[in-house]
C-alpha cells in the first residue's frame, strides 16, 4: 500500500482547520457572537445587511431597573353642598306653605323654618326653609315649582372634597398623638409634674380631636340634606295704586285701632265688674240697716 506524501498530509490538515466553524463556548468566551446573514439574492451574493458574516461584540446585559407602581389609586368620593333659592307667586299663601312642607315630607326632608308677614292690604308673604336628602334635591325643585308662578331661581353647589380630606387627616394624625401620649403616660414613672405635664397634653389632643369631629359631623350634614330656601307671596292687586290709597289705609288703620280700644275696654269691664257687683251690694246692705234705724 503506497503512502501518502507530507506535503498532501499537511494540504488536508489545512483544508480541514479552515472549513471548522467556531463553536459557541469559543464564541462566549470570546465575547463574540457571529451574527446570521440574510438571504442570498439570485446572483448568487448576500443582502448589504448581511453581506458577509460579521463579529459584533456582544453588549453587557444590564438589569433593568423596575418602575416603581404606586397601584391603582382609590376613587375619593366628592363632598357637595346643594343649596337653592326660589321666589314663587301662589294664591294662597297658607296653602302654598303647607304643600310645601307635605312635599319635603314625602322626600325625606322637613321644614327647617318658616316665617310669614303681612302687608298693609292683606297680602301675606313668607320664607321657609326646607332640608331635604341631597338624592332628592332635583325632585324636590320640581315639586315645589308646581306651586305657582316662578320669580327667580338660584342653585349653588359648594365641593368639600378637599377640606373634608384635610379634616380626616388631621383627625388620624390627632388620634395617634392621643394614642402615643397614653402609651408615655403608662410608661411614665418620673416625677409628678412630668405626669400631669402629660396628661394636660393629652387633654389638648383630645379637645381638638373632638372640635375636628364636630365639624366633620356639620360636613356631614350639609352634604346629606341640601337646603332649599324657598319664598312665597301672593300676586299683587289687579287695580293699582290710587290716589285714595292713602285715605282708605288711614281709615283702615283708624278702625283697627278702634277695635283695639275697645277690646281694652272690654277687658277692663271684665276685670271691673266683680269689684262694681261688691260695691253695689254693699252699698245696699248700708241702705237697708238705715231704713231699719229709721
Amino acid at each position: 500500500m503506497k503512502r501518502p506524501s507530507p506535503v498532501l498530509i499537511l494540504i488536508t490538515a489545512f483544508a480541514a482547520g479552515c472549513g471548522r466553524q467556531p463553536s459557541r463556548a469559543e464564541n462566549r468566551a470570546v465575547g463574540f457572537e457571529v451574527q446570521s446573514t440574510g438571504p442570498v439574492s439570485a446572483l448568487g451574493d448576500a443582502p448589504d445587511q448581511g453581506r458577509q458574516a460579521a463579529f459584533a461584540p456582544k453588549p453587557m446585559s444590564t438589569p433593568a431597573t423596575p418602575a416603581p407602581s404606586s397601584g391603582p389609586r382609590l376613587p375619593i368620593p366628592l363632598k357637595l353642598i346643594f343649596t337653592a333659592t326660589l321666589q314663587i307667586e301662589a294664591p294662597d299663601f297658607r296653602l302654598a306653605a303647607e304643600q310645601a312642607g307635605r312635599a319635603a315630607m314625602a322626600l325625606g326632608g322637613y321644614v327647617s323654618d318658616r316665617q310669614s308677614s303681612e302687608d298693609g292690604r292683606g297680602r301675606e308673604r313668607g320664607q321657609i326653609t326646607l332640608r331635604v336628602p341631597s338624592g332628592n334635591f332635583d325632585g324636590a325643585l320640581s315639586a315645589l315649582k308646581k306651586l305657582g308662578r316662578v320669580r327667580s331661581e338660584g342653585v349653588q353647589t359648594q365641593d368639600v372634597t378637599k377640606a373634608y380630606a384635610d379634616l380626616e387627616t388631621r383627625l388620624k394624625v390627632k388620634r395617634e398623638t392621643a394614642t402615643r401620649l397614653r402609651e408615655i403616660l403608662t410608661r411614665q414613672t418620673g416625677k409628678v409634674s412630668e405626669v400631669l405635664e402629660v396628661e394636660r397634653e393629652i387633654a389638648r389632643v383630645v379637645e381638638e380631636i373632638e372640635q375636628a369631629e364636630g365639624e366633620r359631623r356639620y360636613f356631614d350634614n350639609q352634604v346629606s340634606l341640601s337646603t332649599i330656601t324657598l319664598f312665597l307671596h301672593e300676586p299683587d292687586a289687579l287695580v293699582s295704586a290710587g290716589a285714595f290709597d292713602p285715605v282708605f289705609a288711614a281709615l283702615r288703620r283708624a278702625l283697627r285701632l278702634m277695635g283695639e280700644s275697645l277690646g281694652s275696654l272690654i277687658e277692663l269691664a271684665a276685670g271691673l265688674l266683680p269689684w262694681l257687683i261688691a260695691l253695689y251690694l254693699a252699698f245696699r246692705a248700708v241702705l237697708w240697716r238705715l231704713r231699719r234705724r229709721g
